[in-house]
């Protein structure tokens, strides 16, 4: 009858660990457009000529390793620019969902560089092809290391599957960014560092590697969840987004940004707490009906 009862027990601590409220620690965060990720571990955002922005949210790791994160929702709107942008309003109202979006732009100027300045022969990612110069095209992320977190790049041939503005995380040690940036990531759908591109299933990033987040989902507003693994060492998961002039070099531009997202998540603990939490729930309730039939 105890080794019954037992069993059954087992199955509950199961169920129950199979549930995200069991299985690990829940999360919300508000993440602002101006949520400026390379300011991640630190005090104050990045001083820039145009706008740093605002500090980027964080959740605080439980520690242990073998660690987990999925995101079970993510909605809201950000646009990158509210501002007018002389000599023509096309930069203005454009809002795009956490996957990011293909901001179009033209460049109507006489004498202008943009885009003639960053054309190749196209062979090269991150950089425009001469067909798109002086056409209506979109912009790409294609952005350096800043202040020891790494850069990202994102290139798609197609103009209208590039991607840009959308939710970023960072880990981070609970020192901050040493000052040593680790390589960064490509999530172009052609990229070797991240096979599929943004479509991954499992992400490993370093502490310091920005990934992309987007709606937490392997297509883009649907599939299956993706998994975040946490290197063993952080104590921190920050979100927020990337901006710069024109989404190349450096961190600037975040002040004209407005909207939001809203973030729900959950930090899945290293198996062998899961394990420990199940044998423990078996012994309690062998323990618990031992008594009761003693009586």
């Amino acid at each position: 009858m105890v080794l019954r009862y037992a069993a059954r027990a087992a199955i509950l601590c199961i169920v129950g660990l199979a549930s995200p409220g069991a299985a690990g620690q829940g999360f919300s965060l508000s993440v602002p457009a101006t949520a400026d990720i390379f300011a991640a571990g630190y005090d104050a955002v990045p001083i820039t000529p145009n706008g740093g922005g605002t500090l980027p949210p964080s959740v605080v790791l439980p520690s242990g390793t073998s660690r987990h994160i999925q995101f079970t929702g993510i909605t809201g709107s950000v646009s990158f620019n509210i501002d007018a942008a002389p000599p023509q309003d096309i930069y203005r109202g454009q809002y795009n969902g956490p996957d990011g979006g293909a901001v179009f732009w033209q460049d109507a100027k006489p004498g202008n560089p943009w885009p003639n300045a960053y054309t190749t022969d196209g062979t090269e990612p991150g950089l425009l092809p001469p067909s798109e110069k002086d056409t209506v095209t979109s912009f790409y992320l294609d952005m350096q290391a800043y202040g020891g977190i790494s850069g990202m790049l994102l290139f798609e041939p197609t103009p209208a599957d590039r991607r840009v503005m959308f939710l970023t995380g960072v880990f981070t040690t609970a020192s901050g960014p040493d000052g040593t940036a680790p390589p960064r990531l490509d999530f172009s759908s052609t990229s070797t560092s991240v096979p599929g591109g943004r479509s991954f299933t499992v992400l490993s990033p370093l502490v310091d590697q920005l990934f992309y987040v987007g709606d937490g989902l392997t297509g883009e507003g649907g599939g299956s969840r993706q998994t975040f693994i946490v290197p063993d060492e952080a104590t921190h998961l920050y979100l927020g987004l990337i901006d710069g002039s024109r989404f190349i070099h450096g961190p600037d531009f975040y002040d004209n940004n407005a909207g939001s997202f809203s973030v729900q998540g959950i930090v899945v603990p290293e198996p062998a707490a899961g394990i420990m939490a199940l044998f423990a729930g078996i012994a309690a309730a062998a323990a618990l009906r031992r008594r009761r039939l003693n009586r």
